[in-house]
């Protein structure tokens, strides 16, 4: 069976390109029709533009999508005609297979009320998640989120939906402005410092957030954590900085500061005993929210597309972040 594929093939470079995949499974193997998948703009722009070192091109992008299931092994959970969603590259059509890795790629049937558009952000409300449910969260907390993109956005509004008294930080306008027009109270692009110093009053944030992979704004979220707070980090450091290290260690000792490592793979896909946070709960959780639309996650894609437009998606993600925030691609025609 033919299918087609995004391909990065240098920096700033991509094309869909296509194969041959050979219909017979093993039983932990799923074949799968590709209905639409969503560009992951941290992930995969750190390799279409090579900010992520230690790879070579091509590389197919991707881990976001949700289509059918025409073929299913006897290990699985899912069978002929379920909708899924999976982690898997951009494709038309997908041999998915379980892997050994500690989360491993995810394949759970959906839920047929929830549109499947809206499911393909269902990785990154999982990685919010993860975000969240690591820190220690009471009613009335105050929390700053740095950096609003999707997965920013998304945090936020997950830390207000739990009692707290949430800030959004992005030096882009219209990245803020989508936040409040999705629910989240407050934002600030501008006058940070001083807008941010009273927001938090006396006693400094309760918890705050890095979810931009930029060590200089770690560095904020260490500054404006009050004593005995929580530093989370969402996102994921991939750019060299210069800096005093002494100066940012001696306010995490002093301020007796706890830093949360929030890598969403390292939990479990099933729950393990001393542990209730993994995949398949979370994955619960994300689903209830999308099935309820108490988080509306469509007003996250800017628009949706050809898979063939996909070098001018990615430009315009790198590039255009006051214009494009989140990007679906339509295989359906494929």
């Amino acid at each position: 069976m033919e299918s087609f594929f995004v391909e990065l093939t240098d920096i700033g470079r991509s094309h869909v390109n296509k194969e041959e995949i050979e219909e017979e499974l093993q039983d932990d193997e799923a074949l799968i029709k590709t209905e639409y998948t969503m560009i992951s703009a941290g992930t995969e722009l750190s390799r279409a533009y090579a900010l992520k070192k230690g790879f070579k091109y091509p590389v197919r992008p991707g881990y976001c999508a949700v289509g059918k299931v025409i073929k299913a092994g006897k290990d699985l959970d899912v069978k002929k005609g379920d909708r899924v969603f999976f982690n898997a590259p951009h494709a038309s059509l997908v041999k998915w297979k379980t892997s050994d890795s500690v989360q491993g790629p995810l394949i759970k049937k959906l839920d047929e009320d929830i549109d499947p558009i809206d499911a393909t952000a269902m990785n990154l409300m999982l990685v919010a998640l993860q975000g969240v449910n690591l820190s220690e969260v009471k009613l009335g907390y105050k929390v700053a989120v740095f950096g609003l993109g999707n997965i920013g956005i998304l945090t936020a509004l997950m830390y207000q939906k739990m009692g707290c008294k949430v800030i959004g930080v992005d030096p882009v306008k219209e990245r803020c402005g989508l936040a409040k027009d999705m629910g989240l109270k407050y934002t600030v692009f501008q006058n940070k410092e001083e807008v941010l110093q009273d927001f938090a009053g006396a006693d400094g944030f309760d918890i705050t957030v890095d979810v931009t992979g930029l060590s200089q704004v770690i560095e904020d979220c260490i500054s404006f954590c009050g004593k005995y707070g929580q530093v989370v980090l969402l996102g994921s450091p991939r750019v060299s900085y210069e800096g005093d290290l002494t100066a940012v260690f001696s306010k995490i000792h002093m301020k007796d500061l706890k830093i949360l490592g929030a890598f969403n793979e390292t939990i479990p896909v099933k729950a393990v005993p001393g542990s209730k946070n993994s995949m398949d709960r979370n994955f619960e959780v994300c689903e209830s929210l999308l099935k309820e639309k108490s988080i509306d996650v469509r007003k996250l894609i800017s628009r949706i597309i050809d898979p063939q437009d996909c070098e001018k998606a990615y430009e315009d993600l790198m590039y255009h972040k006051d214009k494009a925030n989140c990007i679906v691609f339509d295989w359906r025609a494929y």
